[in-house]
Parts: structure tokens; sequence; C-alpha cells
């Protein structure tokens, strides 16, 4: 990833590794603190928790504190030394500095990867985990630590993640790992296991629309309110959201799957021109893919409405009410069996290189309708 990249996340906010801030997640940063402190680290940390809320961000932030010598300490008031008080690092500190450009020398990332046309992989492939591996085990500068991060850890077909708890059951020595997952079911237990666990928790209402609001001051309040619902607690989530559309993408969304399982076709076809258009750079949030997971969520809401689910909130006025209906019509079985078809449609658009317009066509159909005799039936 180039150094211009990692400066301009959504909102021409900083990426995870240039970030020189982390909100809302005291202490969870106080544990890792301690736990440094103390001389009692674990060889291996997985941070947990919903997408975009700072997982990433502390990843980085504790792997510049490592890197630049662990904090310095600070004199006391009779000159004794403390130990530091946070993560907190100088930005313009060289360790830092290259660890922000994901360029230190000492920092190893495994992730996804993108292939030869520009398509991200869906997994982390068993080949970049051995790779990964072998790296670990190069002579760090001068002696030190050495960072591994794993972003999207859940990420990992059966191959992949069996290669990586080689690592972790036979670690190097002075390296610290950070395994960042969404989503910890989609992790081996013995993976789990081998991790000392950070549970990371969605931001309150206020800290997200602070950061919303600091990349998008224009925002109309309505606009911020609707995003903060969809958001859940997200800053990341928040900020796609408002790149890729603002609130009119779900409102979009909401007014073409209110009509299910009849589809109107002036509405859907409205839709499909605005989503179809050109794939954006790299870098750049595509409405496309965020636009489809709202599809998604809003079938995944009205299953939950259906079956009174708490804590459920209406995000533009009648949305809970119409995928009530929805399901009513359907039942729940074939609503998810319909969402599966639907998924995997959209996943195709990506590995195929399909035409958008009509995959977002033929999702919207698949919901309506269902696939195959349950199609010809209806």
């Amino acid at each position: 990833m180039s150094d211009d990249q990692q400066h301009d996340g959504e909102g021409g906010l900083p990426l995870p590794a240039a970030a020189t801030e982390l909100l809302g997640h005291g202490e969870a940063e106080r544990l890792l603190l301690d736990a440094w402190n103390s001389g009692r680290m674990p060889h291996a940390w997985l941070f947990a928790g919903p997408p975009g809320i700072g997982k990433a961000t502390l990843a980085f932030r504790l792997a510049k504190f490592v890197l630049s010598g662990g904090g310095a300490a600070t004199g006391g008031l009779f000159g004794e030394a403390l130990p530091p008080a946070n993560l907190a690092v100088d930005p313009e500190d060289a360790a830092a500095r290259l660890v922000s450009a994901e360029a230190h020398p000492d920092l190893r990332i495994l992730r996804r990867e993108q292939n030869k046309q520009g398509v991200m992989s869906a997994v982390i492939r068993v080949d970049d985990v051995r790779a990964f591996e072998s790296s670990l085990h190069f002579r760090t500068g001068g002696g030190g630590w050495r960072v591994a991060i794993v972003d999207e850890a859940e990420r990992m077909n059966r191959n992949s993640e069996n290669a990586l708890l080689k690592i972790l059951e036979e670690p190097p020595s002075k390296t610290l790992i950070i395994i960042i997952s969404n989503a910890l079911n989609g992790m081996l237990p013995t993976t789990r296991s081998r991790c000392r666990r950070l549970m990371l928790a969605p931001l309150p209402d206020d800290a997200v629309a602070a950061l919303v609001m600091r990349a998008y001051p224009d925002i109309l309040p309505a606009d911020l309110d609707l995003v903060l619902r969809l958001a859940e607690g997200s800053p990341g989530r928040a900020l796609e959201f408002v790149a890729a559309g603002g609130a009119d993408l779900y409102r979009n969304v909401a007014k073409v799957l209110g009509d299910l399982p009849e589809v109107n076709g002036e509405n859907l076809h409205a839709l499909a021109g605005i989503w179809g258009g050109r794939k954006p750079k790299e870098g750049e949030v595509d409405p496309f893919r965020t636009g489809t997971d709202l599809m998604m969520r809003w079938i995944d809401r009205a299953i939950r409405a259906a079956n009174h689910a708490p804590g459920l909130r209406e995000i533009v006025p009648g949305d809970l009410e119409a995928g009530r209906a929805f399901i009513a019509r359907t039942g729940v079985e074939a609503a998810f069996r319909r969402r599966e078809a639907a998924r995997r449609l959209i996943h195709l658009e990506s590995a195929l290189n399909l035409d958008r317009k009509q995959v977002l066509i033929d999702a919207v159909h698949t919901l309506a309708y269902g696939e195959g005799l349950e199609r010809r039936r209806a």
C-alpha cells in the first residue's frame, strides 16, 4: 500500500497504520500497557469486535510503541523513572514514521491480497501464511522486537489457519503477534485459545458523530442521525457509508426493497444506474459493495423484526414494517434461501467481472421471487 493511500482513508482521515490517535478504547490500551510494563507481555493477542471500531488502529498503535523501544521512562516528582502512561509515540519518531508507511523492517503484515486483475482475494491464502511465517525467522534490526499483524483473520480458510497455528505454537523469540478478527466464530477454537483475547466494543454515538463531522463538516443533521443508526458504534462503517453516498444510499435501498416481494422496475433500474457505473480505483469506497452489503443487512433486519428481536429501531420510517410484511408473505426459510442466493450472485460480480447493473437487478429479483423451482412456482 502506498504512502499516499496510508494517509487518505474515508473522508481524508488517516488509515489505521498512519493514525495518531485512538478514540474510545482507553481501557483496552491500559490492559496492553499493564502487560508490557509488568514484563509479562503475551506472545500473541487477539483483538476482536465488530468491523470498523478501531482494532487495526490499536494494533498499529501498539506496533509503534513496541518498535520505538516501548516508551521512554519519564521522571517523577523525586527523579525516579516512571513507566509510560499510554501507548502514544511521537509521530515524528523514526520508527513510528516507518510503521505509518508499513515500511518498518521489523513489522510484518498478513492480509488478503489482490490478484493480477486487481480483484481482492476472498481469503487469506495458505501460501501467504507460509511466506509470512518464514519472514518471522529473519534477524531483527539490532536484536530488538518484531511485530506481526494478521488482519481479518476470519478470512483464513482451514489450511491457512492451520499454518498460522504453527506460528502460534512455536513463536519466534521477541515476536509480538497481533491477530485482528471481525468474527470470532469464523476462527478455529484452537487458534483463539492460543492468544490472549481483547474484546473491543462499539463506540458511543457521540464519538462516532465527532469523527464523521470532522471528516464531513457539512453533513446534514438528519443524514448524520441516519448514518449513526446504520453504523452501530463503528466509525469505519459510518465513514464508509458517507463516502459511498451518505444517507441516500440506505434510503434508496429501503425504497427498492420496501416493495418486496414485488419489484418496482423504475426504482430498481434507477438504483442500478447509480451503482453500476465505473469500478472505483484502489483506495476509493465502492458504492456497489457498500450498497449491496446494506441490501443484505435490510433482509437480516427484516428477519429479526419478524421474529420480534429486541433492540431494533427504524433507520428510515417504515423500513421495519416493510421487512415484517415481506417475511410474512415469503416465510423465514424462503427469505434465508433467497438471501444466500442473492449473496452468491453479488460475490460472483467481483470473481467473474460481471456487469454490475445486471447483477444488482438479478439479485433483487432473486430476493423477490427466489430462484429455480421456487421462482417458477411464484
